[in-house]
């Protein structure tokens, strides 16, 4: 039996979600994250990680319930 194949739009969003994700950290990394601490910036990670990953549920869940 053969897997249902996703829509092209939820691949190009979990890859421009990626990408985003890397820019904004070597952004905030770059320019921002000297003027705050170590676990400030690991929190700031963390945040931007978990945002990130809501994005990618939002965007694949409702696809895997109708897998069953």
């Amino acid at each position: 039996m053969s897997q249902p194949q996703p829509d092209i739009k939820r691949i190009y969003i979990s890859i421009a979600v990626a990408f985003a994700w890397l820019i904004f950290l070597s952004l905030w990394l770059f320019y921002y994250a000297t003027s705050f601490g170590l676990i400030q910036n690991l929190g700031i990670g963390l945040a931007s990680l978990a945002v990130a990953g809501l994005i990618l549920v939002i965007t694949w869940v409702p696809w895997a319930m109708k897998q069953g």
